[in-house]
């Protein structure tokens, strides 16, 4: 009540909330929450326990990013731009007649192009898919990150590792993070590397008999004993401080750091960089019985995950139980990979510059590829948000949030997990599965999936590796005791007539949810023992909301009463296939800058970019420079320099962490460049102004 100030400000009494089962939307762990309802807006998210993810935490970006879902922003009526460019709400019908005639008069081949998201539902990204056809769909990712991404796939489906879970990874005895800062692309992992540090804590406090519980006894008497972490990155993280080493470079070079240790490790790798760094952490993984590898598509680099995987299998071929994680960008990257698509985004781009037309998924193209290359003239956007691509289109759809629909994520181990609808969209908003049946139907193209149930089975049937979605969760005719559903209110739920008194004295219809198991009532039970997927609150008579979480477990720590939910796409392989040997050369800038992306856990992300409390913590879009460098430039902390490739200034941040001859420069921030260079060149600009950090349209209160 007194510490969440965001929900402080819309205050409701918590148990006059309706919630239910979600997925964090904000980054690829896939961390369980409940994101809670009242007078049709999202007031709070809380954690929702899952034994082999979150467990009991969750980030700060995945309570407070969700604002987005109240956002002024919000697209509410379907748009069709007039010849005046002014966008004319006429209706939903109106709005998909005039994508028939948009279809039917666009230029090119023909066919219909359709651009997936990864911010989407695998569900709605499969309807597009099914809508266009496979050689006409693209996944709606820049293609430097499409690529890392099928090489992550490549590597998963090969094996020769355990990929791990968040519960594996605080069990992990060394660690080396190669080239992602995952404290800022996935923070609850970082949580859970800062928890395998503490690994070795534990493992004292049993020699001399101390229970793990006792925490004071097994702080005092490790005293400051860690496990060993190896970090790899382009710049300084928040995981530094608990870094046995450091090694600093360009994305190359961290790529060939991690060939070099893979080589210490097994000689019969390829070889890249040799030094004090690559050896000790050679030694330290080896000497460790669960060593766990951790890389992303953050720079994103093919040589840099490949150089990962050589590490995590040269380990297994000595023996050793080792785990590798490739976190993905966003909540579904894994998912829209593994539906796949014949055209790249760049192919996809050229044929809508050509007069095709196409469906836009859910996905704001400026923060995919350079402006000058997305021509929307005759672009269809299903999306919630009015994004710059919403801006351009011809017609504009749409769509629900992830709190108003029901869908499944995929997340970094490749585990796919069901979200439930919350509360039920107003007006012309739906499911963007909807409104691609909607289009089918006016384009005179079959849509067979009546339901959400319907939807996830045909593409369990279509795709081989997706067949574990068939069985994701119980179907909506599914009952707990006395043939009853399982309710979103808690039973203490009260003022559903005051809240429409204005419209009638009478308490109104509970609302039908014919596609879930749920209901829009306090009516049913929330026993604890059902499948864990649909546990839509904790409560329990005598205990305070999440105090009664013991009582939903099957043991405190353990997994859900129901199970923990969830099944993973790509099941681990233990055969070690043959070494990636493809090591990169080192990097010659030649007076120029080796550049990298950089993230920042308030404001990279698209949807939290759009939350007030995590915007009024954004910082400016920087550039992190080393000391060195920066006097070499003539430019101080703060001042501005200029990027010549992006024909932009943004400011300098001193870090000499980063390597000399590397900038990293920050991507996703509000107003920030697309880098889509690996080489730039920097100057001084002695004009620049420095901003407040922060969204400058947005006014902090309190």
């Amino acid at each position: 009540v007194f510490t969440d100030k965001p929900f402080s400000k819309v205050y409701t009494r918590k148990w006059d909330l309706q919630s239910a089962p979600s997925v964090c939307p904000h980054c690829a762990v896939g961390c369980n929450t409940f994101p809670a309802e009242r007078y049709g807006a999202l007031k709070r998210v809380h954690n929702r326990y899952h034994g082999e993810v979150n467990g009991y935490f969750l980030c700060d970006r995945g309570r407070f990013g969700s604002h987005f879902v109240n956002h002024p922003k919000r697209l509410r009526q379907a748009g069709v731009r007039g010849a005046d460019g002014v966008f004319e709400a006429g209706g939903a019908e109106a709005a998909l007649d005039a994508v028939a005639k948009t279809v039917a008069a666009a230029a090119g081949d023909g066919e219909l192009v359709g651009i997936g998201s990864p911010r989407a539902s695998l569900e709605a990204n499969f309807a597009l898919k099914r809508l266009v056809g496979e050689g006409n769909f693209c996944v709606g990712v820049a293609d430097d990150e499409h690529e890392a991404l099928g090489t992550a796939l490549e590597i998963y489906r090969a094996g020769g590792f355990r990929v791990p879970s968040l519960t594996a990874i605080e069990q992990a005895d060394a660690v080396l993070v190669l080239g992602e800062d995952i404290a800022n692309t996935a923070p609850r992992m970082a949580l859970a590397v800062r928890q395998a540090v503490r690994g070795a804590t534990f493992d004292m406090a049993q020699e001399v008999g101390i229970p793990a519980w006792q925490d004071a006894g097994v702080r005092g008497h490790a005293q400051a004993a860690k496990s060993p972490l190896f970090l790899a990155t382009v710049a300084s993280t928040r995981l530094d401080e608990l870094a046995t080493a450091k090694r600093r470079g360009g994305v190359a070079e961290l790529a060939r750091a991690g060939f070099g240790i893979a080589h210490a490790i097994d000689a019969n790798y390829s070889t890249g960089a040799e030094d004090e760094f690559t050896n000790a952490a050679a030694k330290a993984l080896l000497a460790a019985k669960r060593p766990l590898v951790i890389a992303g598509c953050e720079a994103p680099s093919p040589a840099l995950l490949c150089a990962a995987a050589n590490v995590a299998r040269a380990l297994r071929g000595q023996g050793r139980d080792a785990a590798l994680a490739i976190a993905g960008a966003e909540a579904n990257s894994y998912g829209v990979a593994l539906l796949g698509g014949g055209l790249s985004l760049a192919e996809a781009l050229t044929r809508m510059r050509d007069g095709g037309a196409a469906v836009v998924l859910e996905n704001d193209l400026f923060r995919r590829a350079p402006a000058a290359t997305v021509e929307l003239g005759n672009a269809v956007v299903v999306d919630s948000l009015e994004t710059p691509t919403a801006d351009a289109a011809a017609v504009v759809l749409p769509a629900a949030t992830y709190a108003e629909q029901t869908g499944t994520f995929v997340n970094y181990e490749t585990r796919a997990q069901r979200f439930y609808q919350v509360f039920q969209a107003q007006g012309e908003v739906a499911p963007s599965w909807h409104w691609i049946a909607a289009l089918a139907a006016h384009c005179g193209k079959d849509a067979d999936w009546p339901d959400a149930d319907a939807l996830a089975a045909a593409c369990a049937a279509a795709h081989e590796e997706l067949a574990p979605l068939a069985n994701l969760a119980p179907d909506a005719n599914f009952r707990v005791r006395a043939n009853t559903r399982i309710p979103r209110q808690p039973h203490r739920y009260s003022g559903r007539t005051a809240m429409h008194a204005d419209a009638s004295v009478h308490e109104p219809k509970a609302p039908v949810d014919a596609e879930t198991p749920l209901a829009y009532s306090m009516e049913g039970e929330n026993a604890g023992d059902q499948p864990g997927a649909l546990v839509p609150y904790v409560w329990a008579p005598g205990w305070n909301s999440n105090q009664s979480l013991f009582k939903f477990q099957q043991e405190v720590g353990g997994a859900l009463a129901g199970g923990d939910p969830g099944a993973r796409l790509l099941p681990d392989r233990a055969a070690v296939p043959q070494a990636y040997g493809d090591v990169p050369e080192a990097e010659e800038q030649n007076g120029a800058f080796a550049a990298a992306r950089a993230h920042h856990v308030f404001g990279s992300g698209e949807l939290s970019g759009y939350s007030p409390p995590i915007l009024e913590r954004a910082p400016a879009p920087f550039a992190l420079l080393n000391s060195e460098d920066a006097k070499r430039l003539g430019v101080a902390d703060g001042g501005g320099v200029r990027i010549e490739e992006l024909d932009t200034t943004v400011q300098v941040r001193l870090d000499d962490g980063v390597a000399p001859g590397v900038v990293a420069i920050a991507q996703g921030l509000p107003e920030a460049p697309l880098l889509a260079h690996n080489v730039v060149h920097l100057a001084a600009d002695a004009d620049f102004v420095p901003r407040q950090s922060g969204d400058p349209n947005v006014i902090a209160k309190g």
